[in-house]
């Protein structure tokens, strides 16, 4: 496992593709770095060992879990009628009705393919409107607008919660906000209103980025059960259900901008994006994806509280409901949790301090996680298992 990991770091920068799946983040040498098969909230590793994800399921692409097979199908279906020619798939406009029709405020909409294509169209639409380069964040929003320390030289950052920062920042000659509306903090709906009437009362386009949160609380974003509404809205990961598909959606003064730009990419038109994209949406309304994922995440929460405190641990548990987090108080050097994960792998377990629920996590699988959960947190109490190896590295460093 680990000369394999080797191997990809001596031919590939980092190792991998993505930060948020480098096995360093959750137990060094012991986090397996390659699967072979995933179905359901089954992961089975390249050497053939079955766990369950009780982790970030595909880092938060998959509420409907991993190969759900009536996205599967309607992607098969779509494979065999060919992915792509120098015409435009239909499902291009079927998507775009669609996921207007559950932003009814919303007028037009643009796609990509992750969400950092997302939020890269969105600043670029907001922008031209405004005709001002310089933008403010809140949270993260993609590698290419980055994070502390290296971001984009034309953003300056301000902290989730804070308002009066936030009025200082926007009001130096910002083109555009863009901000998450809530993620590893309680959501503060105060704080987001008030951002969204010092934009409105500077004529500044504010950007809702929903990639993570988006149809997690509601089949939406969270902002429509908050009644605070953006110029324009991103949204990515769990609209395709590990398929690559995103949206950029907004008001139509603001959105017809794109005309005086030029953004455009060919593997934005591909099919299957939009397929998978259509298929997931129609699976979340038919099953209430949000409201089970939620309770799943409800659940989790409320058992890691009753286990720490049976253990004698001090935990702090956040998030929102549907992407839940704990961490153990004073672990600065993150051995507790690498232990934590640790144990959990000897167990089966892909587990660390988040868990993003799906609709397979059902409640029998989530009682038999809390009770794995509840001896390990007993043993790290009692001092009985220790860390065989490096603690994890940390997460960057985010502003929501």
């Amino acid at each position: 496992m680990t000369d394999m990991w080797k191997r990809a770091n001596e031919i590939i920068p980092g190792g991998n593709h993505l930060f948020s799946k480098t096995p360093d983040r959750y137990c060094p040498g012991q986090w397996p770095p390659y699967y072979s098969y995933a179905k359901g909230i089954e992961v089975m590793d390249h050497y053939g060992k079955m766990y369950k994800d009780f982790s970030v399921m595909g880092a938060g692409n998959s509420t409907l879990g991993y190969g759900d097979p009536d996205v599967d199908m309607a992607v098969h279906n779509a494979i065999s009628c060919g992915n792509v020619s120098t015409l435009n798939c239909v499902e291009e406009l079927d998507l775009a009705e669609k996921i207007l029709e559950m932003n009814p405020l919303m007028d037009m909409v643009r796609f990509g393919r992750s969400g950092n294509d997302a939020c890269q169209i969105a600043l670029r639409i907001t922008r031209e409107y405004s005709g001002k380069q310089k933008f403010a964040v809140c949270g993260y929003h993609g590698w290419e607008v980055g994070h502390p320390p290296q971001m984009d030289p034309n953003c300056t950052p301000f902290p989730y919660g804070d308002i009066g920062e936030a009025y200082n920042v926007i009001r130096d000659d910002i083109g555009a906000v863009i901000m998450e509306v809530v993620r590893t903090q309680p959501l503060d709906v105060e704080f987001v209103g008030a951002v969204r009437d010092i934009t409105y009362d500077m004529d500044i386009p504010l950007i809702f980025d929903e990639v993570a949160s988006g149809f997690r609380y509601n089949l939406g974003g969270i902002h429509q059960a908050m009644h605070i509404y953006p110029d324009v809205v991103t949204y990515g990961k769990a609209m395709g259900n590990g398929y690559a598909i995103s949206a950029v959606l907004g008001d139509e003064n603001v959105m017809k901008a794109a005309l005086n730009t030029f953004i455009s990419s060919m593997q934005w038109s591909e099919r299957l994006g939009n397929v998978a994209g259509i298929a997931t949406l129609n699976k979340m309304e038919l099953v209430d994806s949000p409201k089970i994922i939620t309770s799943n995440g409800r659940a989790a929460k409320e058992m890691w509280k009753y286990a720490a405190k049976h253990a004698g641990l001090d935990i702090k548990v956040s998030g929102m409901d549907a992407l839940a987090t704990f961490e153990f108080v004073d672990d600065t050097d993150r051995v507790l949790i690498t232990t934590f994960t640790q144990e959990m792998l000897k167990e089966g377990y892909l587990a660390g301090g988040q868990f993003y629920p799906s609709i397979c996590h059902t409640g029998e699988e989530i009682q038999m996680y809390g009770d794995i959960v509840m001896s390990v947190f007993e043993e790290i109490a009692m001092g009985e298992v220790m860390l065989e190896g490096e603690p994890s590295r940390p997460g960057f460093k985010r502003l929501a």
